[in-house]
C-alpha cells in the first residue's frame, strides 16, 4: 500500500518526475565523467613511469610548481659536447641510450598530460631510449632512412587524411612542416605519451625544425639498475646545471601531482553528488506536502514511524535509480569510445555498479529530510479540513 502511494504519485506528476530523472541522470554521468579522467590520469601516470625503468633522464634543469613532471620538455636543452659527454660515462648501456629532441606539434586539452602530437627526434639504433619493451602493432620500431616515422596511435590518427576513413597506416605518406615522411611503424596502444609520438631520426628533427646540433635530453639506461643511484649522484655533481631524474624521482614528482588533482576533482565530484542530492530533496519535499492526506490517514490508521520513512524513501530512491538507469548508457559510451580504463567485463561491471552506489546514496540522502517532515504530520490536522 505504501509503494502504491508512492509510485502513484511520481506517475500522477509524471513530467515533474522526467525533468527530476533527467537531472538526477545529468549529475550521475558528470561525476562517472570526472572520476574517469581521475582513473585515466593515475592510469597514464603509472604506466609511464613503468617505461622508464632503470633509466635516467637528463634535462636542463627548470622550475615546474609541481615538481619535475614534465619529461618531455622542448624547452629543456643542453650542449652538444654536454651530451657527447653523458653518453660516454662508464656503467651507461649505449645502444638503450640517445640524444633527443622534442617538438610539440599540437598541445594536450587536459593539464599536466603529454601534448596531443609530439615529435621525437632520437639517433636511429637507439630507438630503444625512449620507446623502452614498447613493440609495434605493425611495421618496425627501427629506423633506418631519414624520411622514415614511427607513430603512435594516437599520432597515426591525427595525420589521416581528410575524407579517410581508416587511420594512417604503415607505407602511408604523411607530411610535417612542408617535408614528406614515410610511416614504417606503429606502435601498439600505450601511455599518452608514446600514443602521442611522431618517432624520426634525430638530426632529420634537427633539420625540419631548424635547431641544428640541439638536444632537449638525454635518456641514459644504466648498464645496471642497482648502479643508477650512483650515477645520479655522478651526473648531479659535475653538471649542477642539469636535472637527473630517475623512476623514483618521477614517481615521488607524479605522486605531489596526483594529490593535487585528486582534492581539484573530489571538489568537483562531491559538489555533483550535493547539487543531485538537493534535486531529488526539492522534488520529494514537494511530493510529501502534497501528500498530507495520505500520510496523515496511514498515521491514524497505526502506520509506523519507519513505514512512512519506507514510503518517502521509496519514492526518493526511485527517482536516483531511474536517473541511474538513463546515466548507464552514456557512461558505457565513455567506456568504449572515451575511457579505456574502464574497458573490458571487469571494466563495465565496475561501472555499473559505481553508478549505482551512486544514485542509492543520493536517493537515500535526498530522503532524510522529506521523511522527517512527514513524520512530523499531525494525523487530526492533516485530516481536518477533508
Amino acid at each position: 500500500m505504501l509503494w502504491d502511494i508512492a509510485l502513484k504519485n511520481l506517475w500522477r506528476k509524471k513530467l515533474r518526475s522526467l525533468l527530476t530523472i533527467i537531472g538526477v541522470a545529468t549529475a550521475i554521468q558528470m561525476y562517472l565523467t570526472f572520476n574517469g579522467i581521475l582513473v585515466l590520469y593515475r592510469s597514464a601516470i603509472s604506466a609511464q613511469l613503468e617505461a622508464f625503468a632503470g633509466k635516467a633522464v637528463v634535462q636542463q634543469q627548470m622550475e615546474e610548481a609541481l615538481g619535475n613532471t614534465d619529461l618531455t620538455s622542448s624547452g629543456s636543452s643542453i650542449k652538444p659536447k654536454t651530451a657527447d659527454e653523458l653518453l660516454g660515462m662508464n656503467g651507461i648501456d649505449r645502444q638503450a641510450s640517445s640524444r633527443l629532441v622534442y617538438v610539440t606539434i599540437a598541445r594536450n586539452l587536459m593539464p599536466y598530460m603529454p601534448p596531443a602530437v609530439l615529435v621525437v627526434g632520437v639517433e636511429p639504433g637507439h630507438e630503444k631510449a625512449f620507446l623502452g619493451g614498447f613493440k609495434a602493432d605493425s611495421g618496425r620500431t627501427s629506423l633506418q632512412k631519414p624520411d622514415e616515422v614511427i607513430l603512435g596511435q594516437s599520432a597515426a590518427e591525427f595525420y589521416r587524411k581528410q575524407g579517410q576513413a581508416a587511420r594512417v597506416a604503415v607505407g602511408d605518406s604523411i607530411e610535417i612542416q612542408g617535408h614528406t615522411f614515410t610511416v614504417v611503424g606503429i606502435l601498439q596502444s600505450a601511455p599518452a605519451l608514446f600514443n602521442n609520438a611522431v618517432i624520426m631520426p634525430l638530426q632529420t628533427a634537427q633539420s625540419v625544425f631548424d635547431r641544428p646540433g640541439s638536444v632537449s635530453s638525454v635518456i641514459l639506461t644504466s648498464a645496471k639498475v642497482a648502479d643508477l643511484p650512483q650515477l645520479k649522484t655522478g651526473i648531479t655533481a659535475r653538471y649542477p646545471e642539469l636535472t637527473v631524474s630517475t623512476q623514483d624521482d618521477l614517481l615521488q614528482s607524479a605522486n605531489v601531482l596526483l594529490e593535487g588533482m585528486t582534492k581539484f576533482f573530489a571538489v568537483i565530484i562531491n559538489s555533483i553528488v550535493v547539487v543531485a542530492i538537493i534535486i531529488v530533496t526539492i522534488v520529494v519535499v514537494v511530493a510529501v506536502m502534497e501528500q498530507r492526506k495520505e500520510i496523515g490517514t496511514l498515521r491514524a490508521v497505526g502506520a509506523g514511524r519507519w513505514r512512512i520513512f519506507g514510503m518517502v524513501a521509496g519514492q526518493s530512491l526511485v527517482l536516483s535509480l531511474l536517473g541511474a538507469i538513463l546515466a548507464l548508457p552514456i557512461a558505457l559510451f565513455f567506456v568504449q569510445w572515451g575511457m579505456a580504463v574502464y574497458s573490458g567485463a571487469t571494466g563495465i561491471f565496475a561501472i555499473w555498479l559505481q553508478t549505482i552506489l551512486v544514485a542509492m546514496i543520493v536517493g537515500l540522502l535526498a530522503s532524510v529530510l522529506p521523511a522527517w517532515q512527514a513524520l512530523r504530520v499531525d494525523p487530526l490536522e492533516a485530516l481536518r479540513y477533508e
